[in-house]
């Protein structure tokens, strides 16, 4: 079973450019060998090897990232337990790179944290998007559900949101939801845990739903009974709305929608000067419409 990244993969021949290892790419490398992440020259591994050289590489496979700029080199990769990073090489022209979900043109913003990004999502391993004081946000993974359940269950949780389906019904949409969701839009509906107990205490995050024909980016969160009247709202969504300014999430402007009756949602809004658009109807009920410019 996957862990932690530990090895990077490559193909010297492959990340050269005008006969040497670029800059961004070089620095890159002496932080992933301050990390303790072993980085194997796979050219100096197979020199004068028969076989399959896949084999001798044996169980690392599963705790490593492979770096590669040609076909050849996917190819033999393809049905392999292991993250790859094609790289738009351009002095290796012709190359298709297919069958990998991540592709760079550049190692200029490529950095530990997104190569380690690259091996969780091949892994099903939750991403952690952010961070606050006594808070972070990741994303969901199945084994969290029967904490969910937990959390919906709290005293008045769902006196404003929609309570959870039974168990498989819910199982499959979160399923379907961590496949598609996560990776194409990169935001989505995170777990809120506490940085101490790694407990869950919440959920929240962005969305996109469709209103009166408009695609809108909304923001929504829920805080346990237990850690209400704290900050805790406060703080997940202050660091939730920097997020969504910060990230290309590809939306001028974000959106929330409130009953009429939660005064404390209504209110945090307030705080960080929501601007009332009027109301809406959305699934039978009456829904007032607040938005925040992304761009100020």
């Amino acid at each position: 079973m996957a862990g932690n990244l530990k090895n990077i993969l490559y193909r010297r021949e492959e990340l050269l450019e005008n006969g040497r290892i670029p800059l961004f790419t070089g620095r890159l490398f002496r932080d992933l060998m301050r990390r303790d992440i072993s980085l194997i020259n796979l050219s100096d591994l197979w020199k004068d090897k028969n076989g399959n050289p896949w084999e001798e590489l044996g169980e690392i496979l599963e705790e490593s990232l492979l770096i590669a700029a040609r076909d050849e080199t996917l190819r033999g990769a393809k049905h392999l337990p292991l993250a790859v990073l094609a790289y738009e090489n351009p002095e290796i022209p012709g190359q298709n790179l297919f069958g990998t979900d991540f592709l760079i043109e550049s190692f200029q913003e490529v950095d530990f944290y997104f190569l380690e990004r690259v091996y969780q999502r091949k892994h099903k391993i939750p991403w952690r998007v952010i961070d606050t004081e006594r808070c972070y946000l990741r994303e969901m993974a199945l084994e969290d559900l029967p904490a969910l359940y937990r959390l919906y269950e709290g005293e008045g949780i769902t006196d404003f949101v929609e309570p959870l389906s039974g168990f498989k019904e819910e199982r499959e949409y979160t399923g379907a939801y961590i496949e598609r969701v996560y990776p194409f839009f990169g935001y989505g509906m995170w777990l809120v845990m506490d940085r101490d107990t790694h407990e869950l205490i919440g959920r929240a995050g962005l969305n996109l739903n469709e209103v009166n024909g408009e695609y809108l980016l909304e923001m929504g969160y829920i805080i346990d009974a237990g850690r209400q009247r704290r900050g805790y709202g406060t703080e997940v969504c202050q660091a939730i709305i920097a997020y969504a300014k910060e990230a290309d999430v590809g939306f001028d402007k974000l959106h929330c929608f409130v009953q009429k009756g939660n005064l404390a949602s209504l209110a945090l809004l307030g705080k960080f000067q929501f601007f009332p658009e009027g109301e809406v109807l959305r699934e039978g009920k009456e829904m007032m419409h607040f938005s925040l410019n992304l761009q100020k």
